[in-house]
């Protein structure tokens, strides 16, 4: 009886183990009688993209019915366009696309992936195209109201590169966000994170540095912290004037946008004189004292911190 078995094979570095009886093996008995038994192939074809750039090698295991125990096949290639995998038949669940082709470039800058197919019993598998491309960069965080730590939901948040909005959210009921933007601005300087474009106050900005990490955790403390004492009220239009004195003329310090936070400590006919913050880089705040305008500023409500032109509509 002769047996031919066909084990695993693919081109490039793999593991694979070849058993064959090329001779036909004959039973010693009469009448004298030889069996030979074929084995289908599988050939599955997996074309590969590059949007930006190409790792130098990239990992592929091929897993049956969902089982990531053991691979049935590891291989190691270059970065080729087209990667042909061949399989023994009868490996693969050929009802459901529980098979998975594990895709892991060799670069930590590169995400893995599992494509998902379904099996044929022999024949070729033309699977659709799929991109190596960087992994996501990810910021997450919570929203609060500095004044007294309560969380915020529906808060609109932005991840921006100036002039480009990379991506958009709104904090969930429990104040969480998470934005995830593409991995090809991990080496830009200019990545920010904008909350609270929504609400009263002025927006919170902070930049984002992904040079040595894929996540970043980012507290977001939106309006006048605690330590602000004194009636707070805020700017009601863009570039008010916060100035050394109340004197005609007097030097400007700062053009407070709209929304600034002014803890107003004395006041005259035309004018108030209070304290303002001002968020570092580090993120430090600084306190500031100056004068502006009476009219430049409205009392702050905190009963309805969203604004007008938002038209917010609560998180359920």
């Amino acid at each position: 009886m002769a047996v031919i078995l066909l084990s695993i094979f693919a081109g490039g570095c793999s593991m694979f183990i070849i058993r064959s009886y090329p001779e036909v093996i004959y039973n010693d008995r009469q009448p004298l009688i030889s069996v030979t038994y074929d084995y289908g192939e599988i050939e599955v074809h997996l074309p590969l993209v590059y949007p930006r750039y190409r790792p130098e090698q990239i990992a592929f295991q091929v897993y049956s019915r969902g089982d990531t125990t053991f691979p049935l096949i590891s291989v190691m290639q270059g970065p080729l366009d087209e990667i042909v995998l061949f399989l023994p038949h009868g490996v693969l669940d050929v009802e459901d696309s529980t098979n998975l082709i594990k895709i892991m470039p060799q670069d930590y800058d590169f995400r893995n992936f599992y494509v998902p197919f379904k099996g044929i019993g022999a024949g070729r598998i033309d699977l659709p195209v799929n991109a190596i491309d960087f992994k996501p960069l990810i910021v997450q965080g919570v929203v609060t109201l500095a004044q007294n730590d309560s969380t915020l939901s529906g808060v609109a948040l932005s991840v921006q590169v100036f002039p480009a909005t990379l991506a958009r959210t709104k904090s969930d009921e429990n104040g969480i966000f998470e934005m995830g933007i593409p991995g090809e601005f991990m080496k830009s300087p200019n990545i920010e994170l904008i909350a609270g474009s929504n609400l009263i106050f002025k927006p919170f900005r902070q930049k984002l540095d992904y040079s040595n990490t894929k996540g970043i955790y980012q507290d977001v403390r939106i309006g006048p912290s605690k330590t602000l004492e004194g009636p707070i009220y805020l700017t009601n239009k863009k570039y008010v004037h916060f100035r050394e004195n109340p004197d005609v003329g007097s030097d400007t310090k700062f053009l407070l946008d709209k929304g600034e936070s002014v803890a107003v400590k004395r006041m005259t006919r035309g004018e108030y004189f209070g304290d303002i913050e001002v968020l570092l880089q580090d993120g430090k705040l600084v306190v500031f004292d100056g004068w502006v305008v009476k009219e430049d500023l409205t009392l702050m409500q905190l009963e309805n911190i969203f604004s007008k032109e938002s038209n917010h509509e609560p998180v359920e």
